[in-house]
């Protein structure tokens, strides 16, 4: 799934010197997770607990910022795992939400959390 640049992250590291460690691992992270199609702050954080929180979230931020990532909205189960489906904002996730088996869960009985997909970019440009 991931087919961005490691540069991109670079470029962002060499704007923000005092974020270099935090985009690296960040970078790292997901050239050892090709096959997540996401960047999960929840994941992350528990997965990079060398990297300071605060620069984790900044790193995440300017990723959306650059237009590198865009930030998406998705249900979390009652038993913490992400349900299929995004939404641009919070409160377009529906009352009911079908988990990844087909079960219908409450949504007050689970959690909406902020998630990063890469960007859709037109390479034809």
């Amino acid at each position: 799934m991931w087919n961005m640049s490691p540069s991109s992250f670079d470029t962002l590291a060499d704007e923000n010197p005092e974020l270099r460690y935090a985009f690296a691992r960040v970078r790292d992270w997901a050239q050892q997770h090709p096959a997540s199609p996401i960047l999960d702050p929840r994941v992350l954080h528990r997965d990079l607990r060398d990297v300071d929180a605060v620069a984790l979230s900044f790193t995440l931020h300017l990723l959306v910022r650059d237009g590198l990532f865009e930030r998406v909205y998705m249900a979390v189960t009652p038993s913490g795992v992400l349900a299929d489906g995004e939404y641009s904002n919070p409160n377009e996730v529906p009352e009911w939400v079908p988990d990844r088996f087909n079960n219908y869960f409450e949504i007050t009985d689970g959690d909406i959390v902020p998630v990063l997909k890469p960007a859709v970019t037109d390479e034809r440009v």
